[in-house]
């Protein structure tokens, strides 16, 4: 196949969302049958492209082509019976009767890792756009491909949760962070194994969403959950949230200060996450007393048992921490 040509076949496969990689040949010490530029492409199916050598260069180039694939790092490496003293050079021998050098460059094409976002709120846009800044495609076409690593991000905040959550689990997303209190999240997961959900696959789902880094406003919130996507992306699980129920996040009675100054407000006997009584979603009085809540979701569950609620609000203690977005 001609360079050109190569082009073309790189370019539909990135089209498809195919990862490959090209290899070059950089370097010959005769007797070879390779040349200085000869250029190949390997599929992820192990299938070469193009040209760059006799099988004894090919099989080996293959399967390193394949390891850069999967790591997503370019190497150098040398074909050869004499060992090379630079450590930027892997060095493998060469099986040729020839006994001829052949060099080569691999460079992979990666394929971007998906998310998808569920709701429209001000920290699901602005998560988008930091997603993208971060490498991942949040483009919605086909987000369900066999071939694509598929992360989850859920941004409802009480606009359906139950759906948006159940549909991520029923996809192919490898991990699935959900915006939420510990309280809430344990919720849904509850709601989510009545509607059949298997406990094994209930383990993607990572809540509160990313690291506690104290964040307070939308756009501190949606860093913490790219940050967490991006420690999960890396093999880097530890430094994501623990899952539900086991830490991590927003507590409810944990005192956090903005400045110098703690941030009061009214803790939902729902979900125990404080909320600012001017900026609830939704409301309730009962004997003369009002009633906050984060989203109507935790409103509804109110409505469901008030007199459970209600007994929960009157042990809660005033609460001296940061209001829930």
């Amino acid at each position: 196949m001609s360079h050109h040509e190569l082009l073309d076949l790189s370019r539909e496969l990135t089209r498809q969302r195919q990862p490959h990689a090209w290899i070059t040949v950089i370097g010959v010490t005769a007797p070879s049958s390779s040349y200085v530029g000869a250029q190949a492409i390997v599929k992820a199916s192990g299938e070469m492209r193009g040209w760059i050598g006799g099988g004894c260069v090919q099989s080996v180039a293959r399967v390193a082509a394949l390891r850069s694939m999967a790591s997503g790092a370019p190497q150098r490496l040398r074909l050869s019976n004499t060992q090379d003293p630079s450590e930027a050079v892997d060095v493998r021998p060469m099986s040729c009767a020839s006994n001829g050098e052949v060099e080569l460059f691999i460079q992979p094409s990666a394929v971007a890792p998906r998310l998808r976002i569920y709701g429209s709120t001000p920290i699901g846009r602005i998560a988008a756009w930091l997603a993208c800044e971060a490498g991942f495609d949040t483009s919605t076409d086909d987000v369900d491909a066999a071939e694509t690593q598929t992360y989850a991000l859920i941004c409802t905040q009480g606009d359906g949760d139950e759906a948006a959550l159940e549909a991520a689990l029923r996809s192919r997303a490898c991990a699935i962070l959900v915006i939420a209190s510990r309280r809430k999240a344990e919720r849904l997961r509850t709601a989510m194994a009545l509607r059949g959900i298997s406990e094994e696959r209930l383990e993607v789902v990572h809540a509160p969403a990313g690291p506690d880094i104290g964040a307070v406003t939308p756009g501190e919130i949606a860093v913490a959950a790219i940050a967490g996507l991006v420690a999960l992306r890396r093999g880097r699980p530890e430094a994501c949230a623990r899952r539900a129920g086991t830490g991590g996040g927003l507590d409810a009675d944990r005192e956090v200060q903005i400045g110098a100054v703690p941030v009061t407000g009214y803790i939902n006997p729902v979900c125990g996450a404080v909320v600012d009584p001017a900026h609830a979603l939704s409301t309730v009085t009962r004997a003369g007393q009002t009633h906050y809540f984060c989203c109507q979701a935790c409103r509804t569950e109110f409505d469901r048992d008030p007199e459970k609620y209600l007994q929960i609000a009157a042990r809660m203690r005033p609460p001296a921490c940061a209001t829930h977005p």
